[in-house]
């Protein structure tokens, strides 16, 4: 790199012309921009001069993009390249910290005013931020980078989420910087804008991965709901950029873990629901991808966990046969089936009527998979294994529906769950020694398969039950009514309340 004609040209302050330093810069590239020409250039001049003299480039540099308004001098050609040496890959942060020591991140900050040296501004911060990030917010560079999220050039907002998303990775401090900043609603914006522009909404979902992934969130759940659609719609086109749907199912699934790690409130799940969510759910739980379901039944659990209107929201929207699907497929993940599980029972209306109106019609409109799921449960404690005999009783009654309403010979559900291995295990809990679960599951069977009653073990629970003071239609004269068919009440409130009445039998280790 011998010095030339433009190398000594200097400005009246002594230092080098614009037209000198650009030149000395461009070489500079040349000599050390691949790590064959690096070592070329080192075994020439030595490492020290080579230091020396990217040092000299990159002071120089910086004072060209502070100085005054000079009419010879485009900064959008200094910022360039500056960037350029930036990029040096193999120089392992040398470039950073050349950089650094030269002042430059408060000079880059300035230039993110001007409308000229913005998009390559914010393009040289995102370079530095990712080993420099306190750096960069304490130039105060994160409020107007926020402020070019907006902008109408493609360029300049993907270098400003660019340097946002490098910013808020690895830190909470800077993640809740930069979501004080505002950044939510104008990436909303940029990424509702940006349908085509795969390099947006990369770049997008990759700065809600980095807000997203630390809880606490310092902002409410409902600021961030409106990302679920965008979100869902990226993984849901077809031949949609792999990078992409890389990104979106990441972010979903950060979203999956804070709607219920964030404890979040009733006017975010209001927030959810005015969105559109239950259809964004919906188009996850008919997804092929298990870790989507996964996020569809995180979110639903997170709705169900709400007022009436919200579970009703879930009900209306189709939900609960899909939970009911997830629950009992195989290839379902265990915790996924748990949580569509427990989900489901969450949502049943308070009063038993409803709720049995409920379960009737999901039995009705998937009885085999209801009727997998109550044979395939792994249920231990009462109210699991109540909520396991529910999904007999009424997958039984669905059956006696549909064999009255199409004069069918026998019960198909019963067929169903007799296939699934299910009788056995309901004929087993005749023996709990929690009276609720015994009484719920002798009435099941006497309703429809009476040859599998154990009569000594009717006998005594009715017994216990007339000896623990109950009225008469409490839970033993449901047994009787469930034998003749005509009842509604489910029984499994007896199950799920008060374990004082015990009987003798096989304790708590009976389960479905």
């Amino acid at each position: 790199m011998a010095d030339s004609t433009a190398d000594a040209a200097s400005t009246p302050a002594d230092h080098p012309s614009p037209q000198a330093v650009l030149a000395k810069a461009g070489k500079l590239f040349d000599a050390i921009g691949t790590q064959e020409a690096y070592d070329k250039t080192v075994q020439q001049r030595g490492s020290e001069a080579v230091e020396a003299e990217i040092t000299a480039v990159m002071t120089d540099l910086c004072h060209l993009m502070a100085s005054a308004s000079d009419p010879q001098l485009k900064r959008t050609d200094v910022i360039r390249q500056l960037l350029q040496l930036l990029c040096v890959e193999h120089m392992d942060g040398t470039m950073d910290r050349k950089a650094v020591n030269a002042d430059a991140v408060p000079v880059l900050v300035e230039q993110l005013r001007c409308s000229e040296t913005q998009g390559p501004a914010a393009w040289a911060i995102s370079v530095l931020a990712m080993r420099n990030g306190d750096l960069v917010v304490d130039a105060g560079a994160i409020q107007p980078l926020v402020q070019l999220v907006s902008s109408s050039d493609d360029y300049v907002r993907l270098g400003a989420i660019g340097a946002l998303d490098k910013v808020a990775a690895e830190s909470v401090s800077r993640r809740d910087a930069v979501l004080a900043a505002g950044v939510l609603q104008p990436l909303l914006k940029a990424m509702r804008e940006s349908t085509s522009d795969a390099d947006v909404l990369y770049l997008g979902a990759e700065l809600l991965i980095n807000l997203w992934s630390v809880r606490p969130l310092p902002v409410p759940l409902a600021e961030c709901a409106p990302f679920l659609p965008v979100l869902v719609g990226l993984i849901s086109k077809p031949e949609q950029d792999d990078s992409v749907l890389r990104s979106a199912r990441g972010a979903l699934g950060h979203f999956g873990m804070l709607s219920i790690e964030a404890h979040g409130t009733d006017a975010d799940r209001d927030a959810l629901v005015e969105c559109g969510a239950t259809a964004s759910i919906k188009a996850l739980l008919e997804s092929a991808e298990p870790q989507m379901k996964g996020v569809a039944c995180l979110l639903v659990m997170f709705l169900a966990g709400g007022t009436t209107s919200h579970r009703q929201a879930v009900i209306d929207g189709g939900l609960v046969p899909l939970l009911v699907r997830a629950a009992a497929r195989g290839e379902t993940h265990v915790q996924q089936k748990q949580t569509a599980a427990r989900t489901i029972e969450t949502l049943s209306p308070e009063d038993r009527r409803n709720r049995s109106s409920m379960w009737l019609s999901v039995a009705a409109s998937s009885p085999s998979v209801t009727c997998s799921i109550a044979a395939t449960t792994r249920a231990t404690t009462s109210p699991q294994v109540s909520r396991s005999l529910c999904c007999y009783r009424y997958s039984g009654s669905a059956g006696r529906q549909k064999e009255a309403n199409e004069g069918l010979p026998d019960n198909p559900y019963c067929a169903l769950l007799e296939q699934a291995g299910g009788v056995d295990k309901v004929a087993e809990l005749q023996t709990h020694n929690h009276m609720g679960i015994a009484t719920l599951s002798i009435g099941i069977l006497a309703a429809h398969f009476p040859g599998r009653v154990d009569a000594q073990r009717l006998q005594a629970v009715q017994a216990a039950m007339q000896a623990a003071g109950q009225q008469e239609g409490d839970g033993v004269d449901d047994v009787d009514t469930d034998a003749s068919g005509g009842s509604d009440s489910d029984g499994e409130d007896d199950a799920e309340g008060d374990p004082a009445g015990q009987l003798g039998g096989d304790g708590e280790q009976g389960g479905i």
